[in-house]
């Protein structure tokens, strides 16, 4: 694998992993009425933990779009979705500071006290779920037409479905305060899959090119 595509294949799937994890270790929230839900959530140890691993992923994919469009990896009608889900995944990450700190105003939200970081985490969320679930669907779809393979437009169809659905996860939660729409947080798995299963794709690819590129340098080789 040559120098410029593998650490863009290491940074998507490096991010798609923390981002599985992160998801998988988010608490599992309870109550009907959303302080009663996040209190649930806020006081289980995993809450930090979880948000924390989800804001290095979207840290590190950042620079590997990044990277992808410096080096060319996808195609030129790329480039631009790239630049575009890099500024998706950095709004994501800003948000995720505040969603990590607000696990300190437990006492707050049962209270009903003032919860400042709470409250600027909700906010951004607002903003931050359709960045990152919309700009990702968006570079998935692209990728799946520069490269035009049936494992590229099924990935780039989980990606759209999934990225479509978390879009609306916090938009519909924060403007109705109705928990019947926080299933559509765990849709960010999809995005996950998208970046594991992309960095796998591009992985095989360089591999086939190199056994292609070897193949047709033996006869010169053979000849000499």
């Amino acid at each position: 694998m040559n120098r410029t595509t593998a650490p863009v294949v290491a940074g998507l799937v490096g991010a798609g992993v923390l981002l599985a994890v992160g998801g998988n270790l988010h608490p599992r929230g309870s109550g009907d009425e959303v302080d009663d839900y996040l209190a649930s959530m806020l006081g289980q140890s995993t809450w930090a933990a979880s948000h924390l691993t989800q804001l290095i992923a979207l840290v590190l994919v950042v620079p590997t779009y990044l990277a992808a469009r410096r080096a060319g990896v996808f195609g030129r009608d790329v480039d631009i979705w790239l630049l575009v889900a890099a500024c998706g995944s950095t709004l994501g990450a800003v948000e995720l500071i505040p969603h990590v700190l607000a696990s300190r105003e437990l006492d707050g939200v049962v209270s009903g006290t003032a919860t400042p970081i709470l409250d600027v985490h909700l906010f951004l969320q607002m903003f931050a779920t359709p960045a990152l679930g919309l700009t990702t669907a968006a570079l998935a779809l692209a990728v799946a037409r520069d490269a035009g393979t049936k494992p590229a437009w099924i990935l780039g169809g989980i990606a759209a479905v999934t990225g479509t659905a978390y879009a609306f996860a916090g938009p519909l939660t924060s403007l109705t305060e109705n928990v019947a729409f926080t299933p559509l947080f765990p849709a960010q798995s999809g995005l996950a899959l998208w970046m594991i299963g992309t960095g796998v794709r591009l992985a095989l690819r360089e591999r086939e090119r190199e056994r292609e590129s070897a193949e047709r340098e033996e006869p010169a080789l053979r000849a000499s």
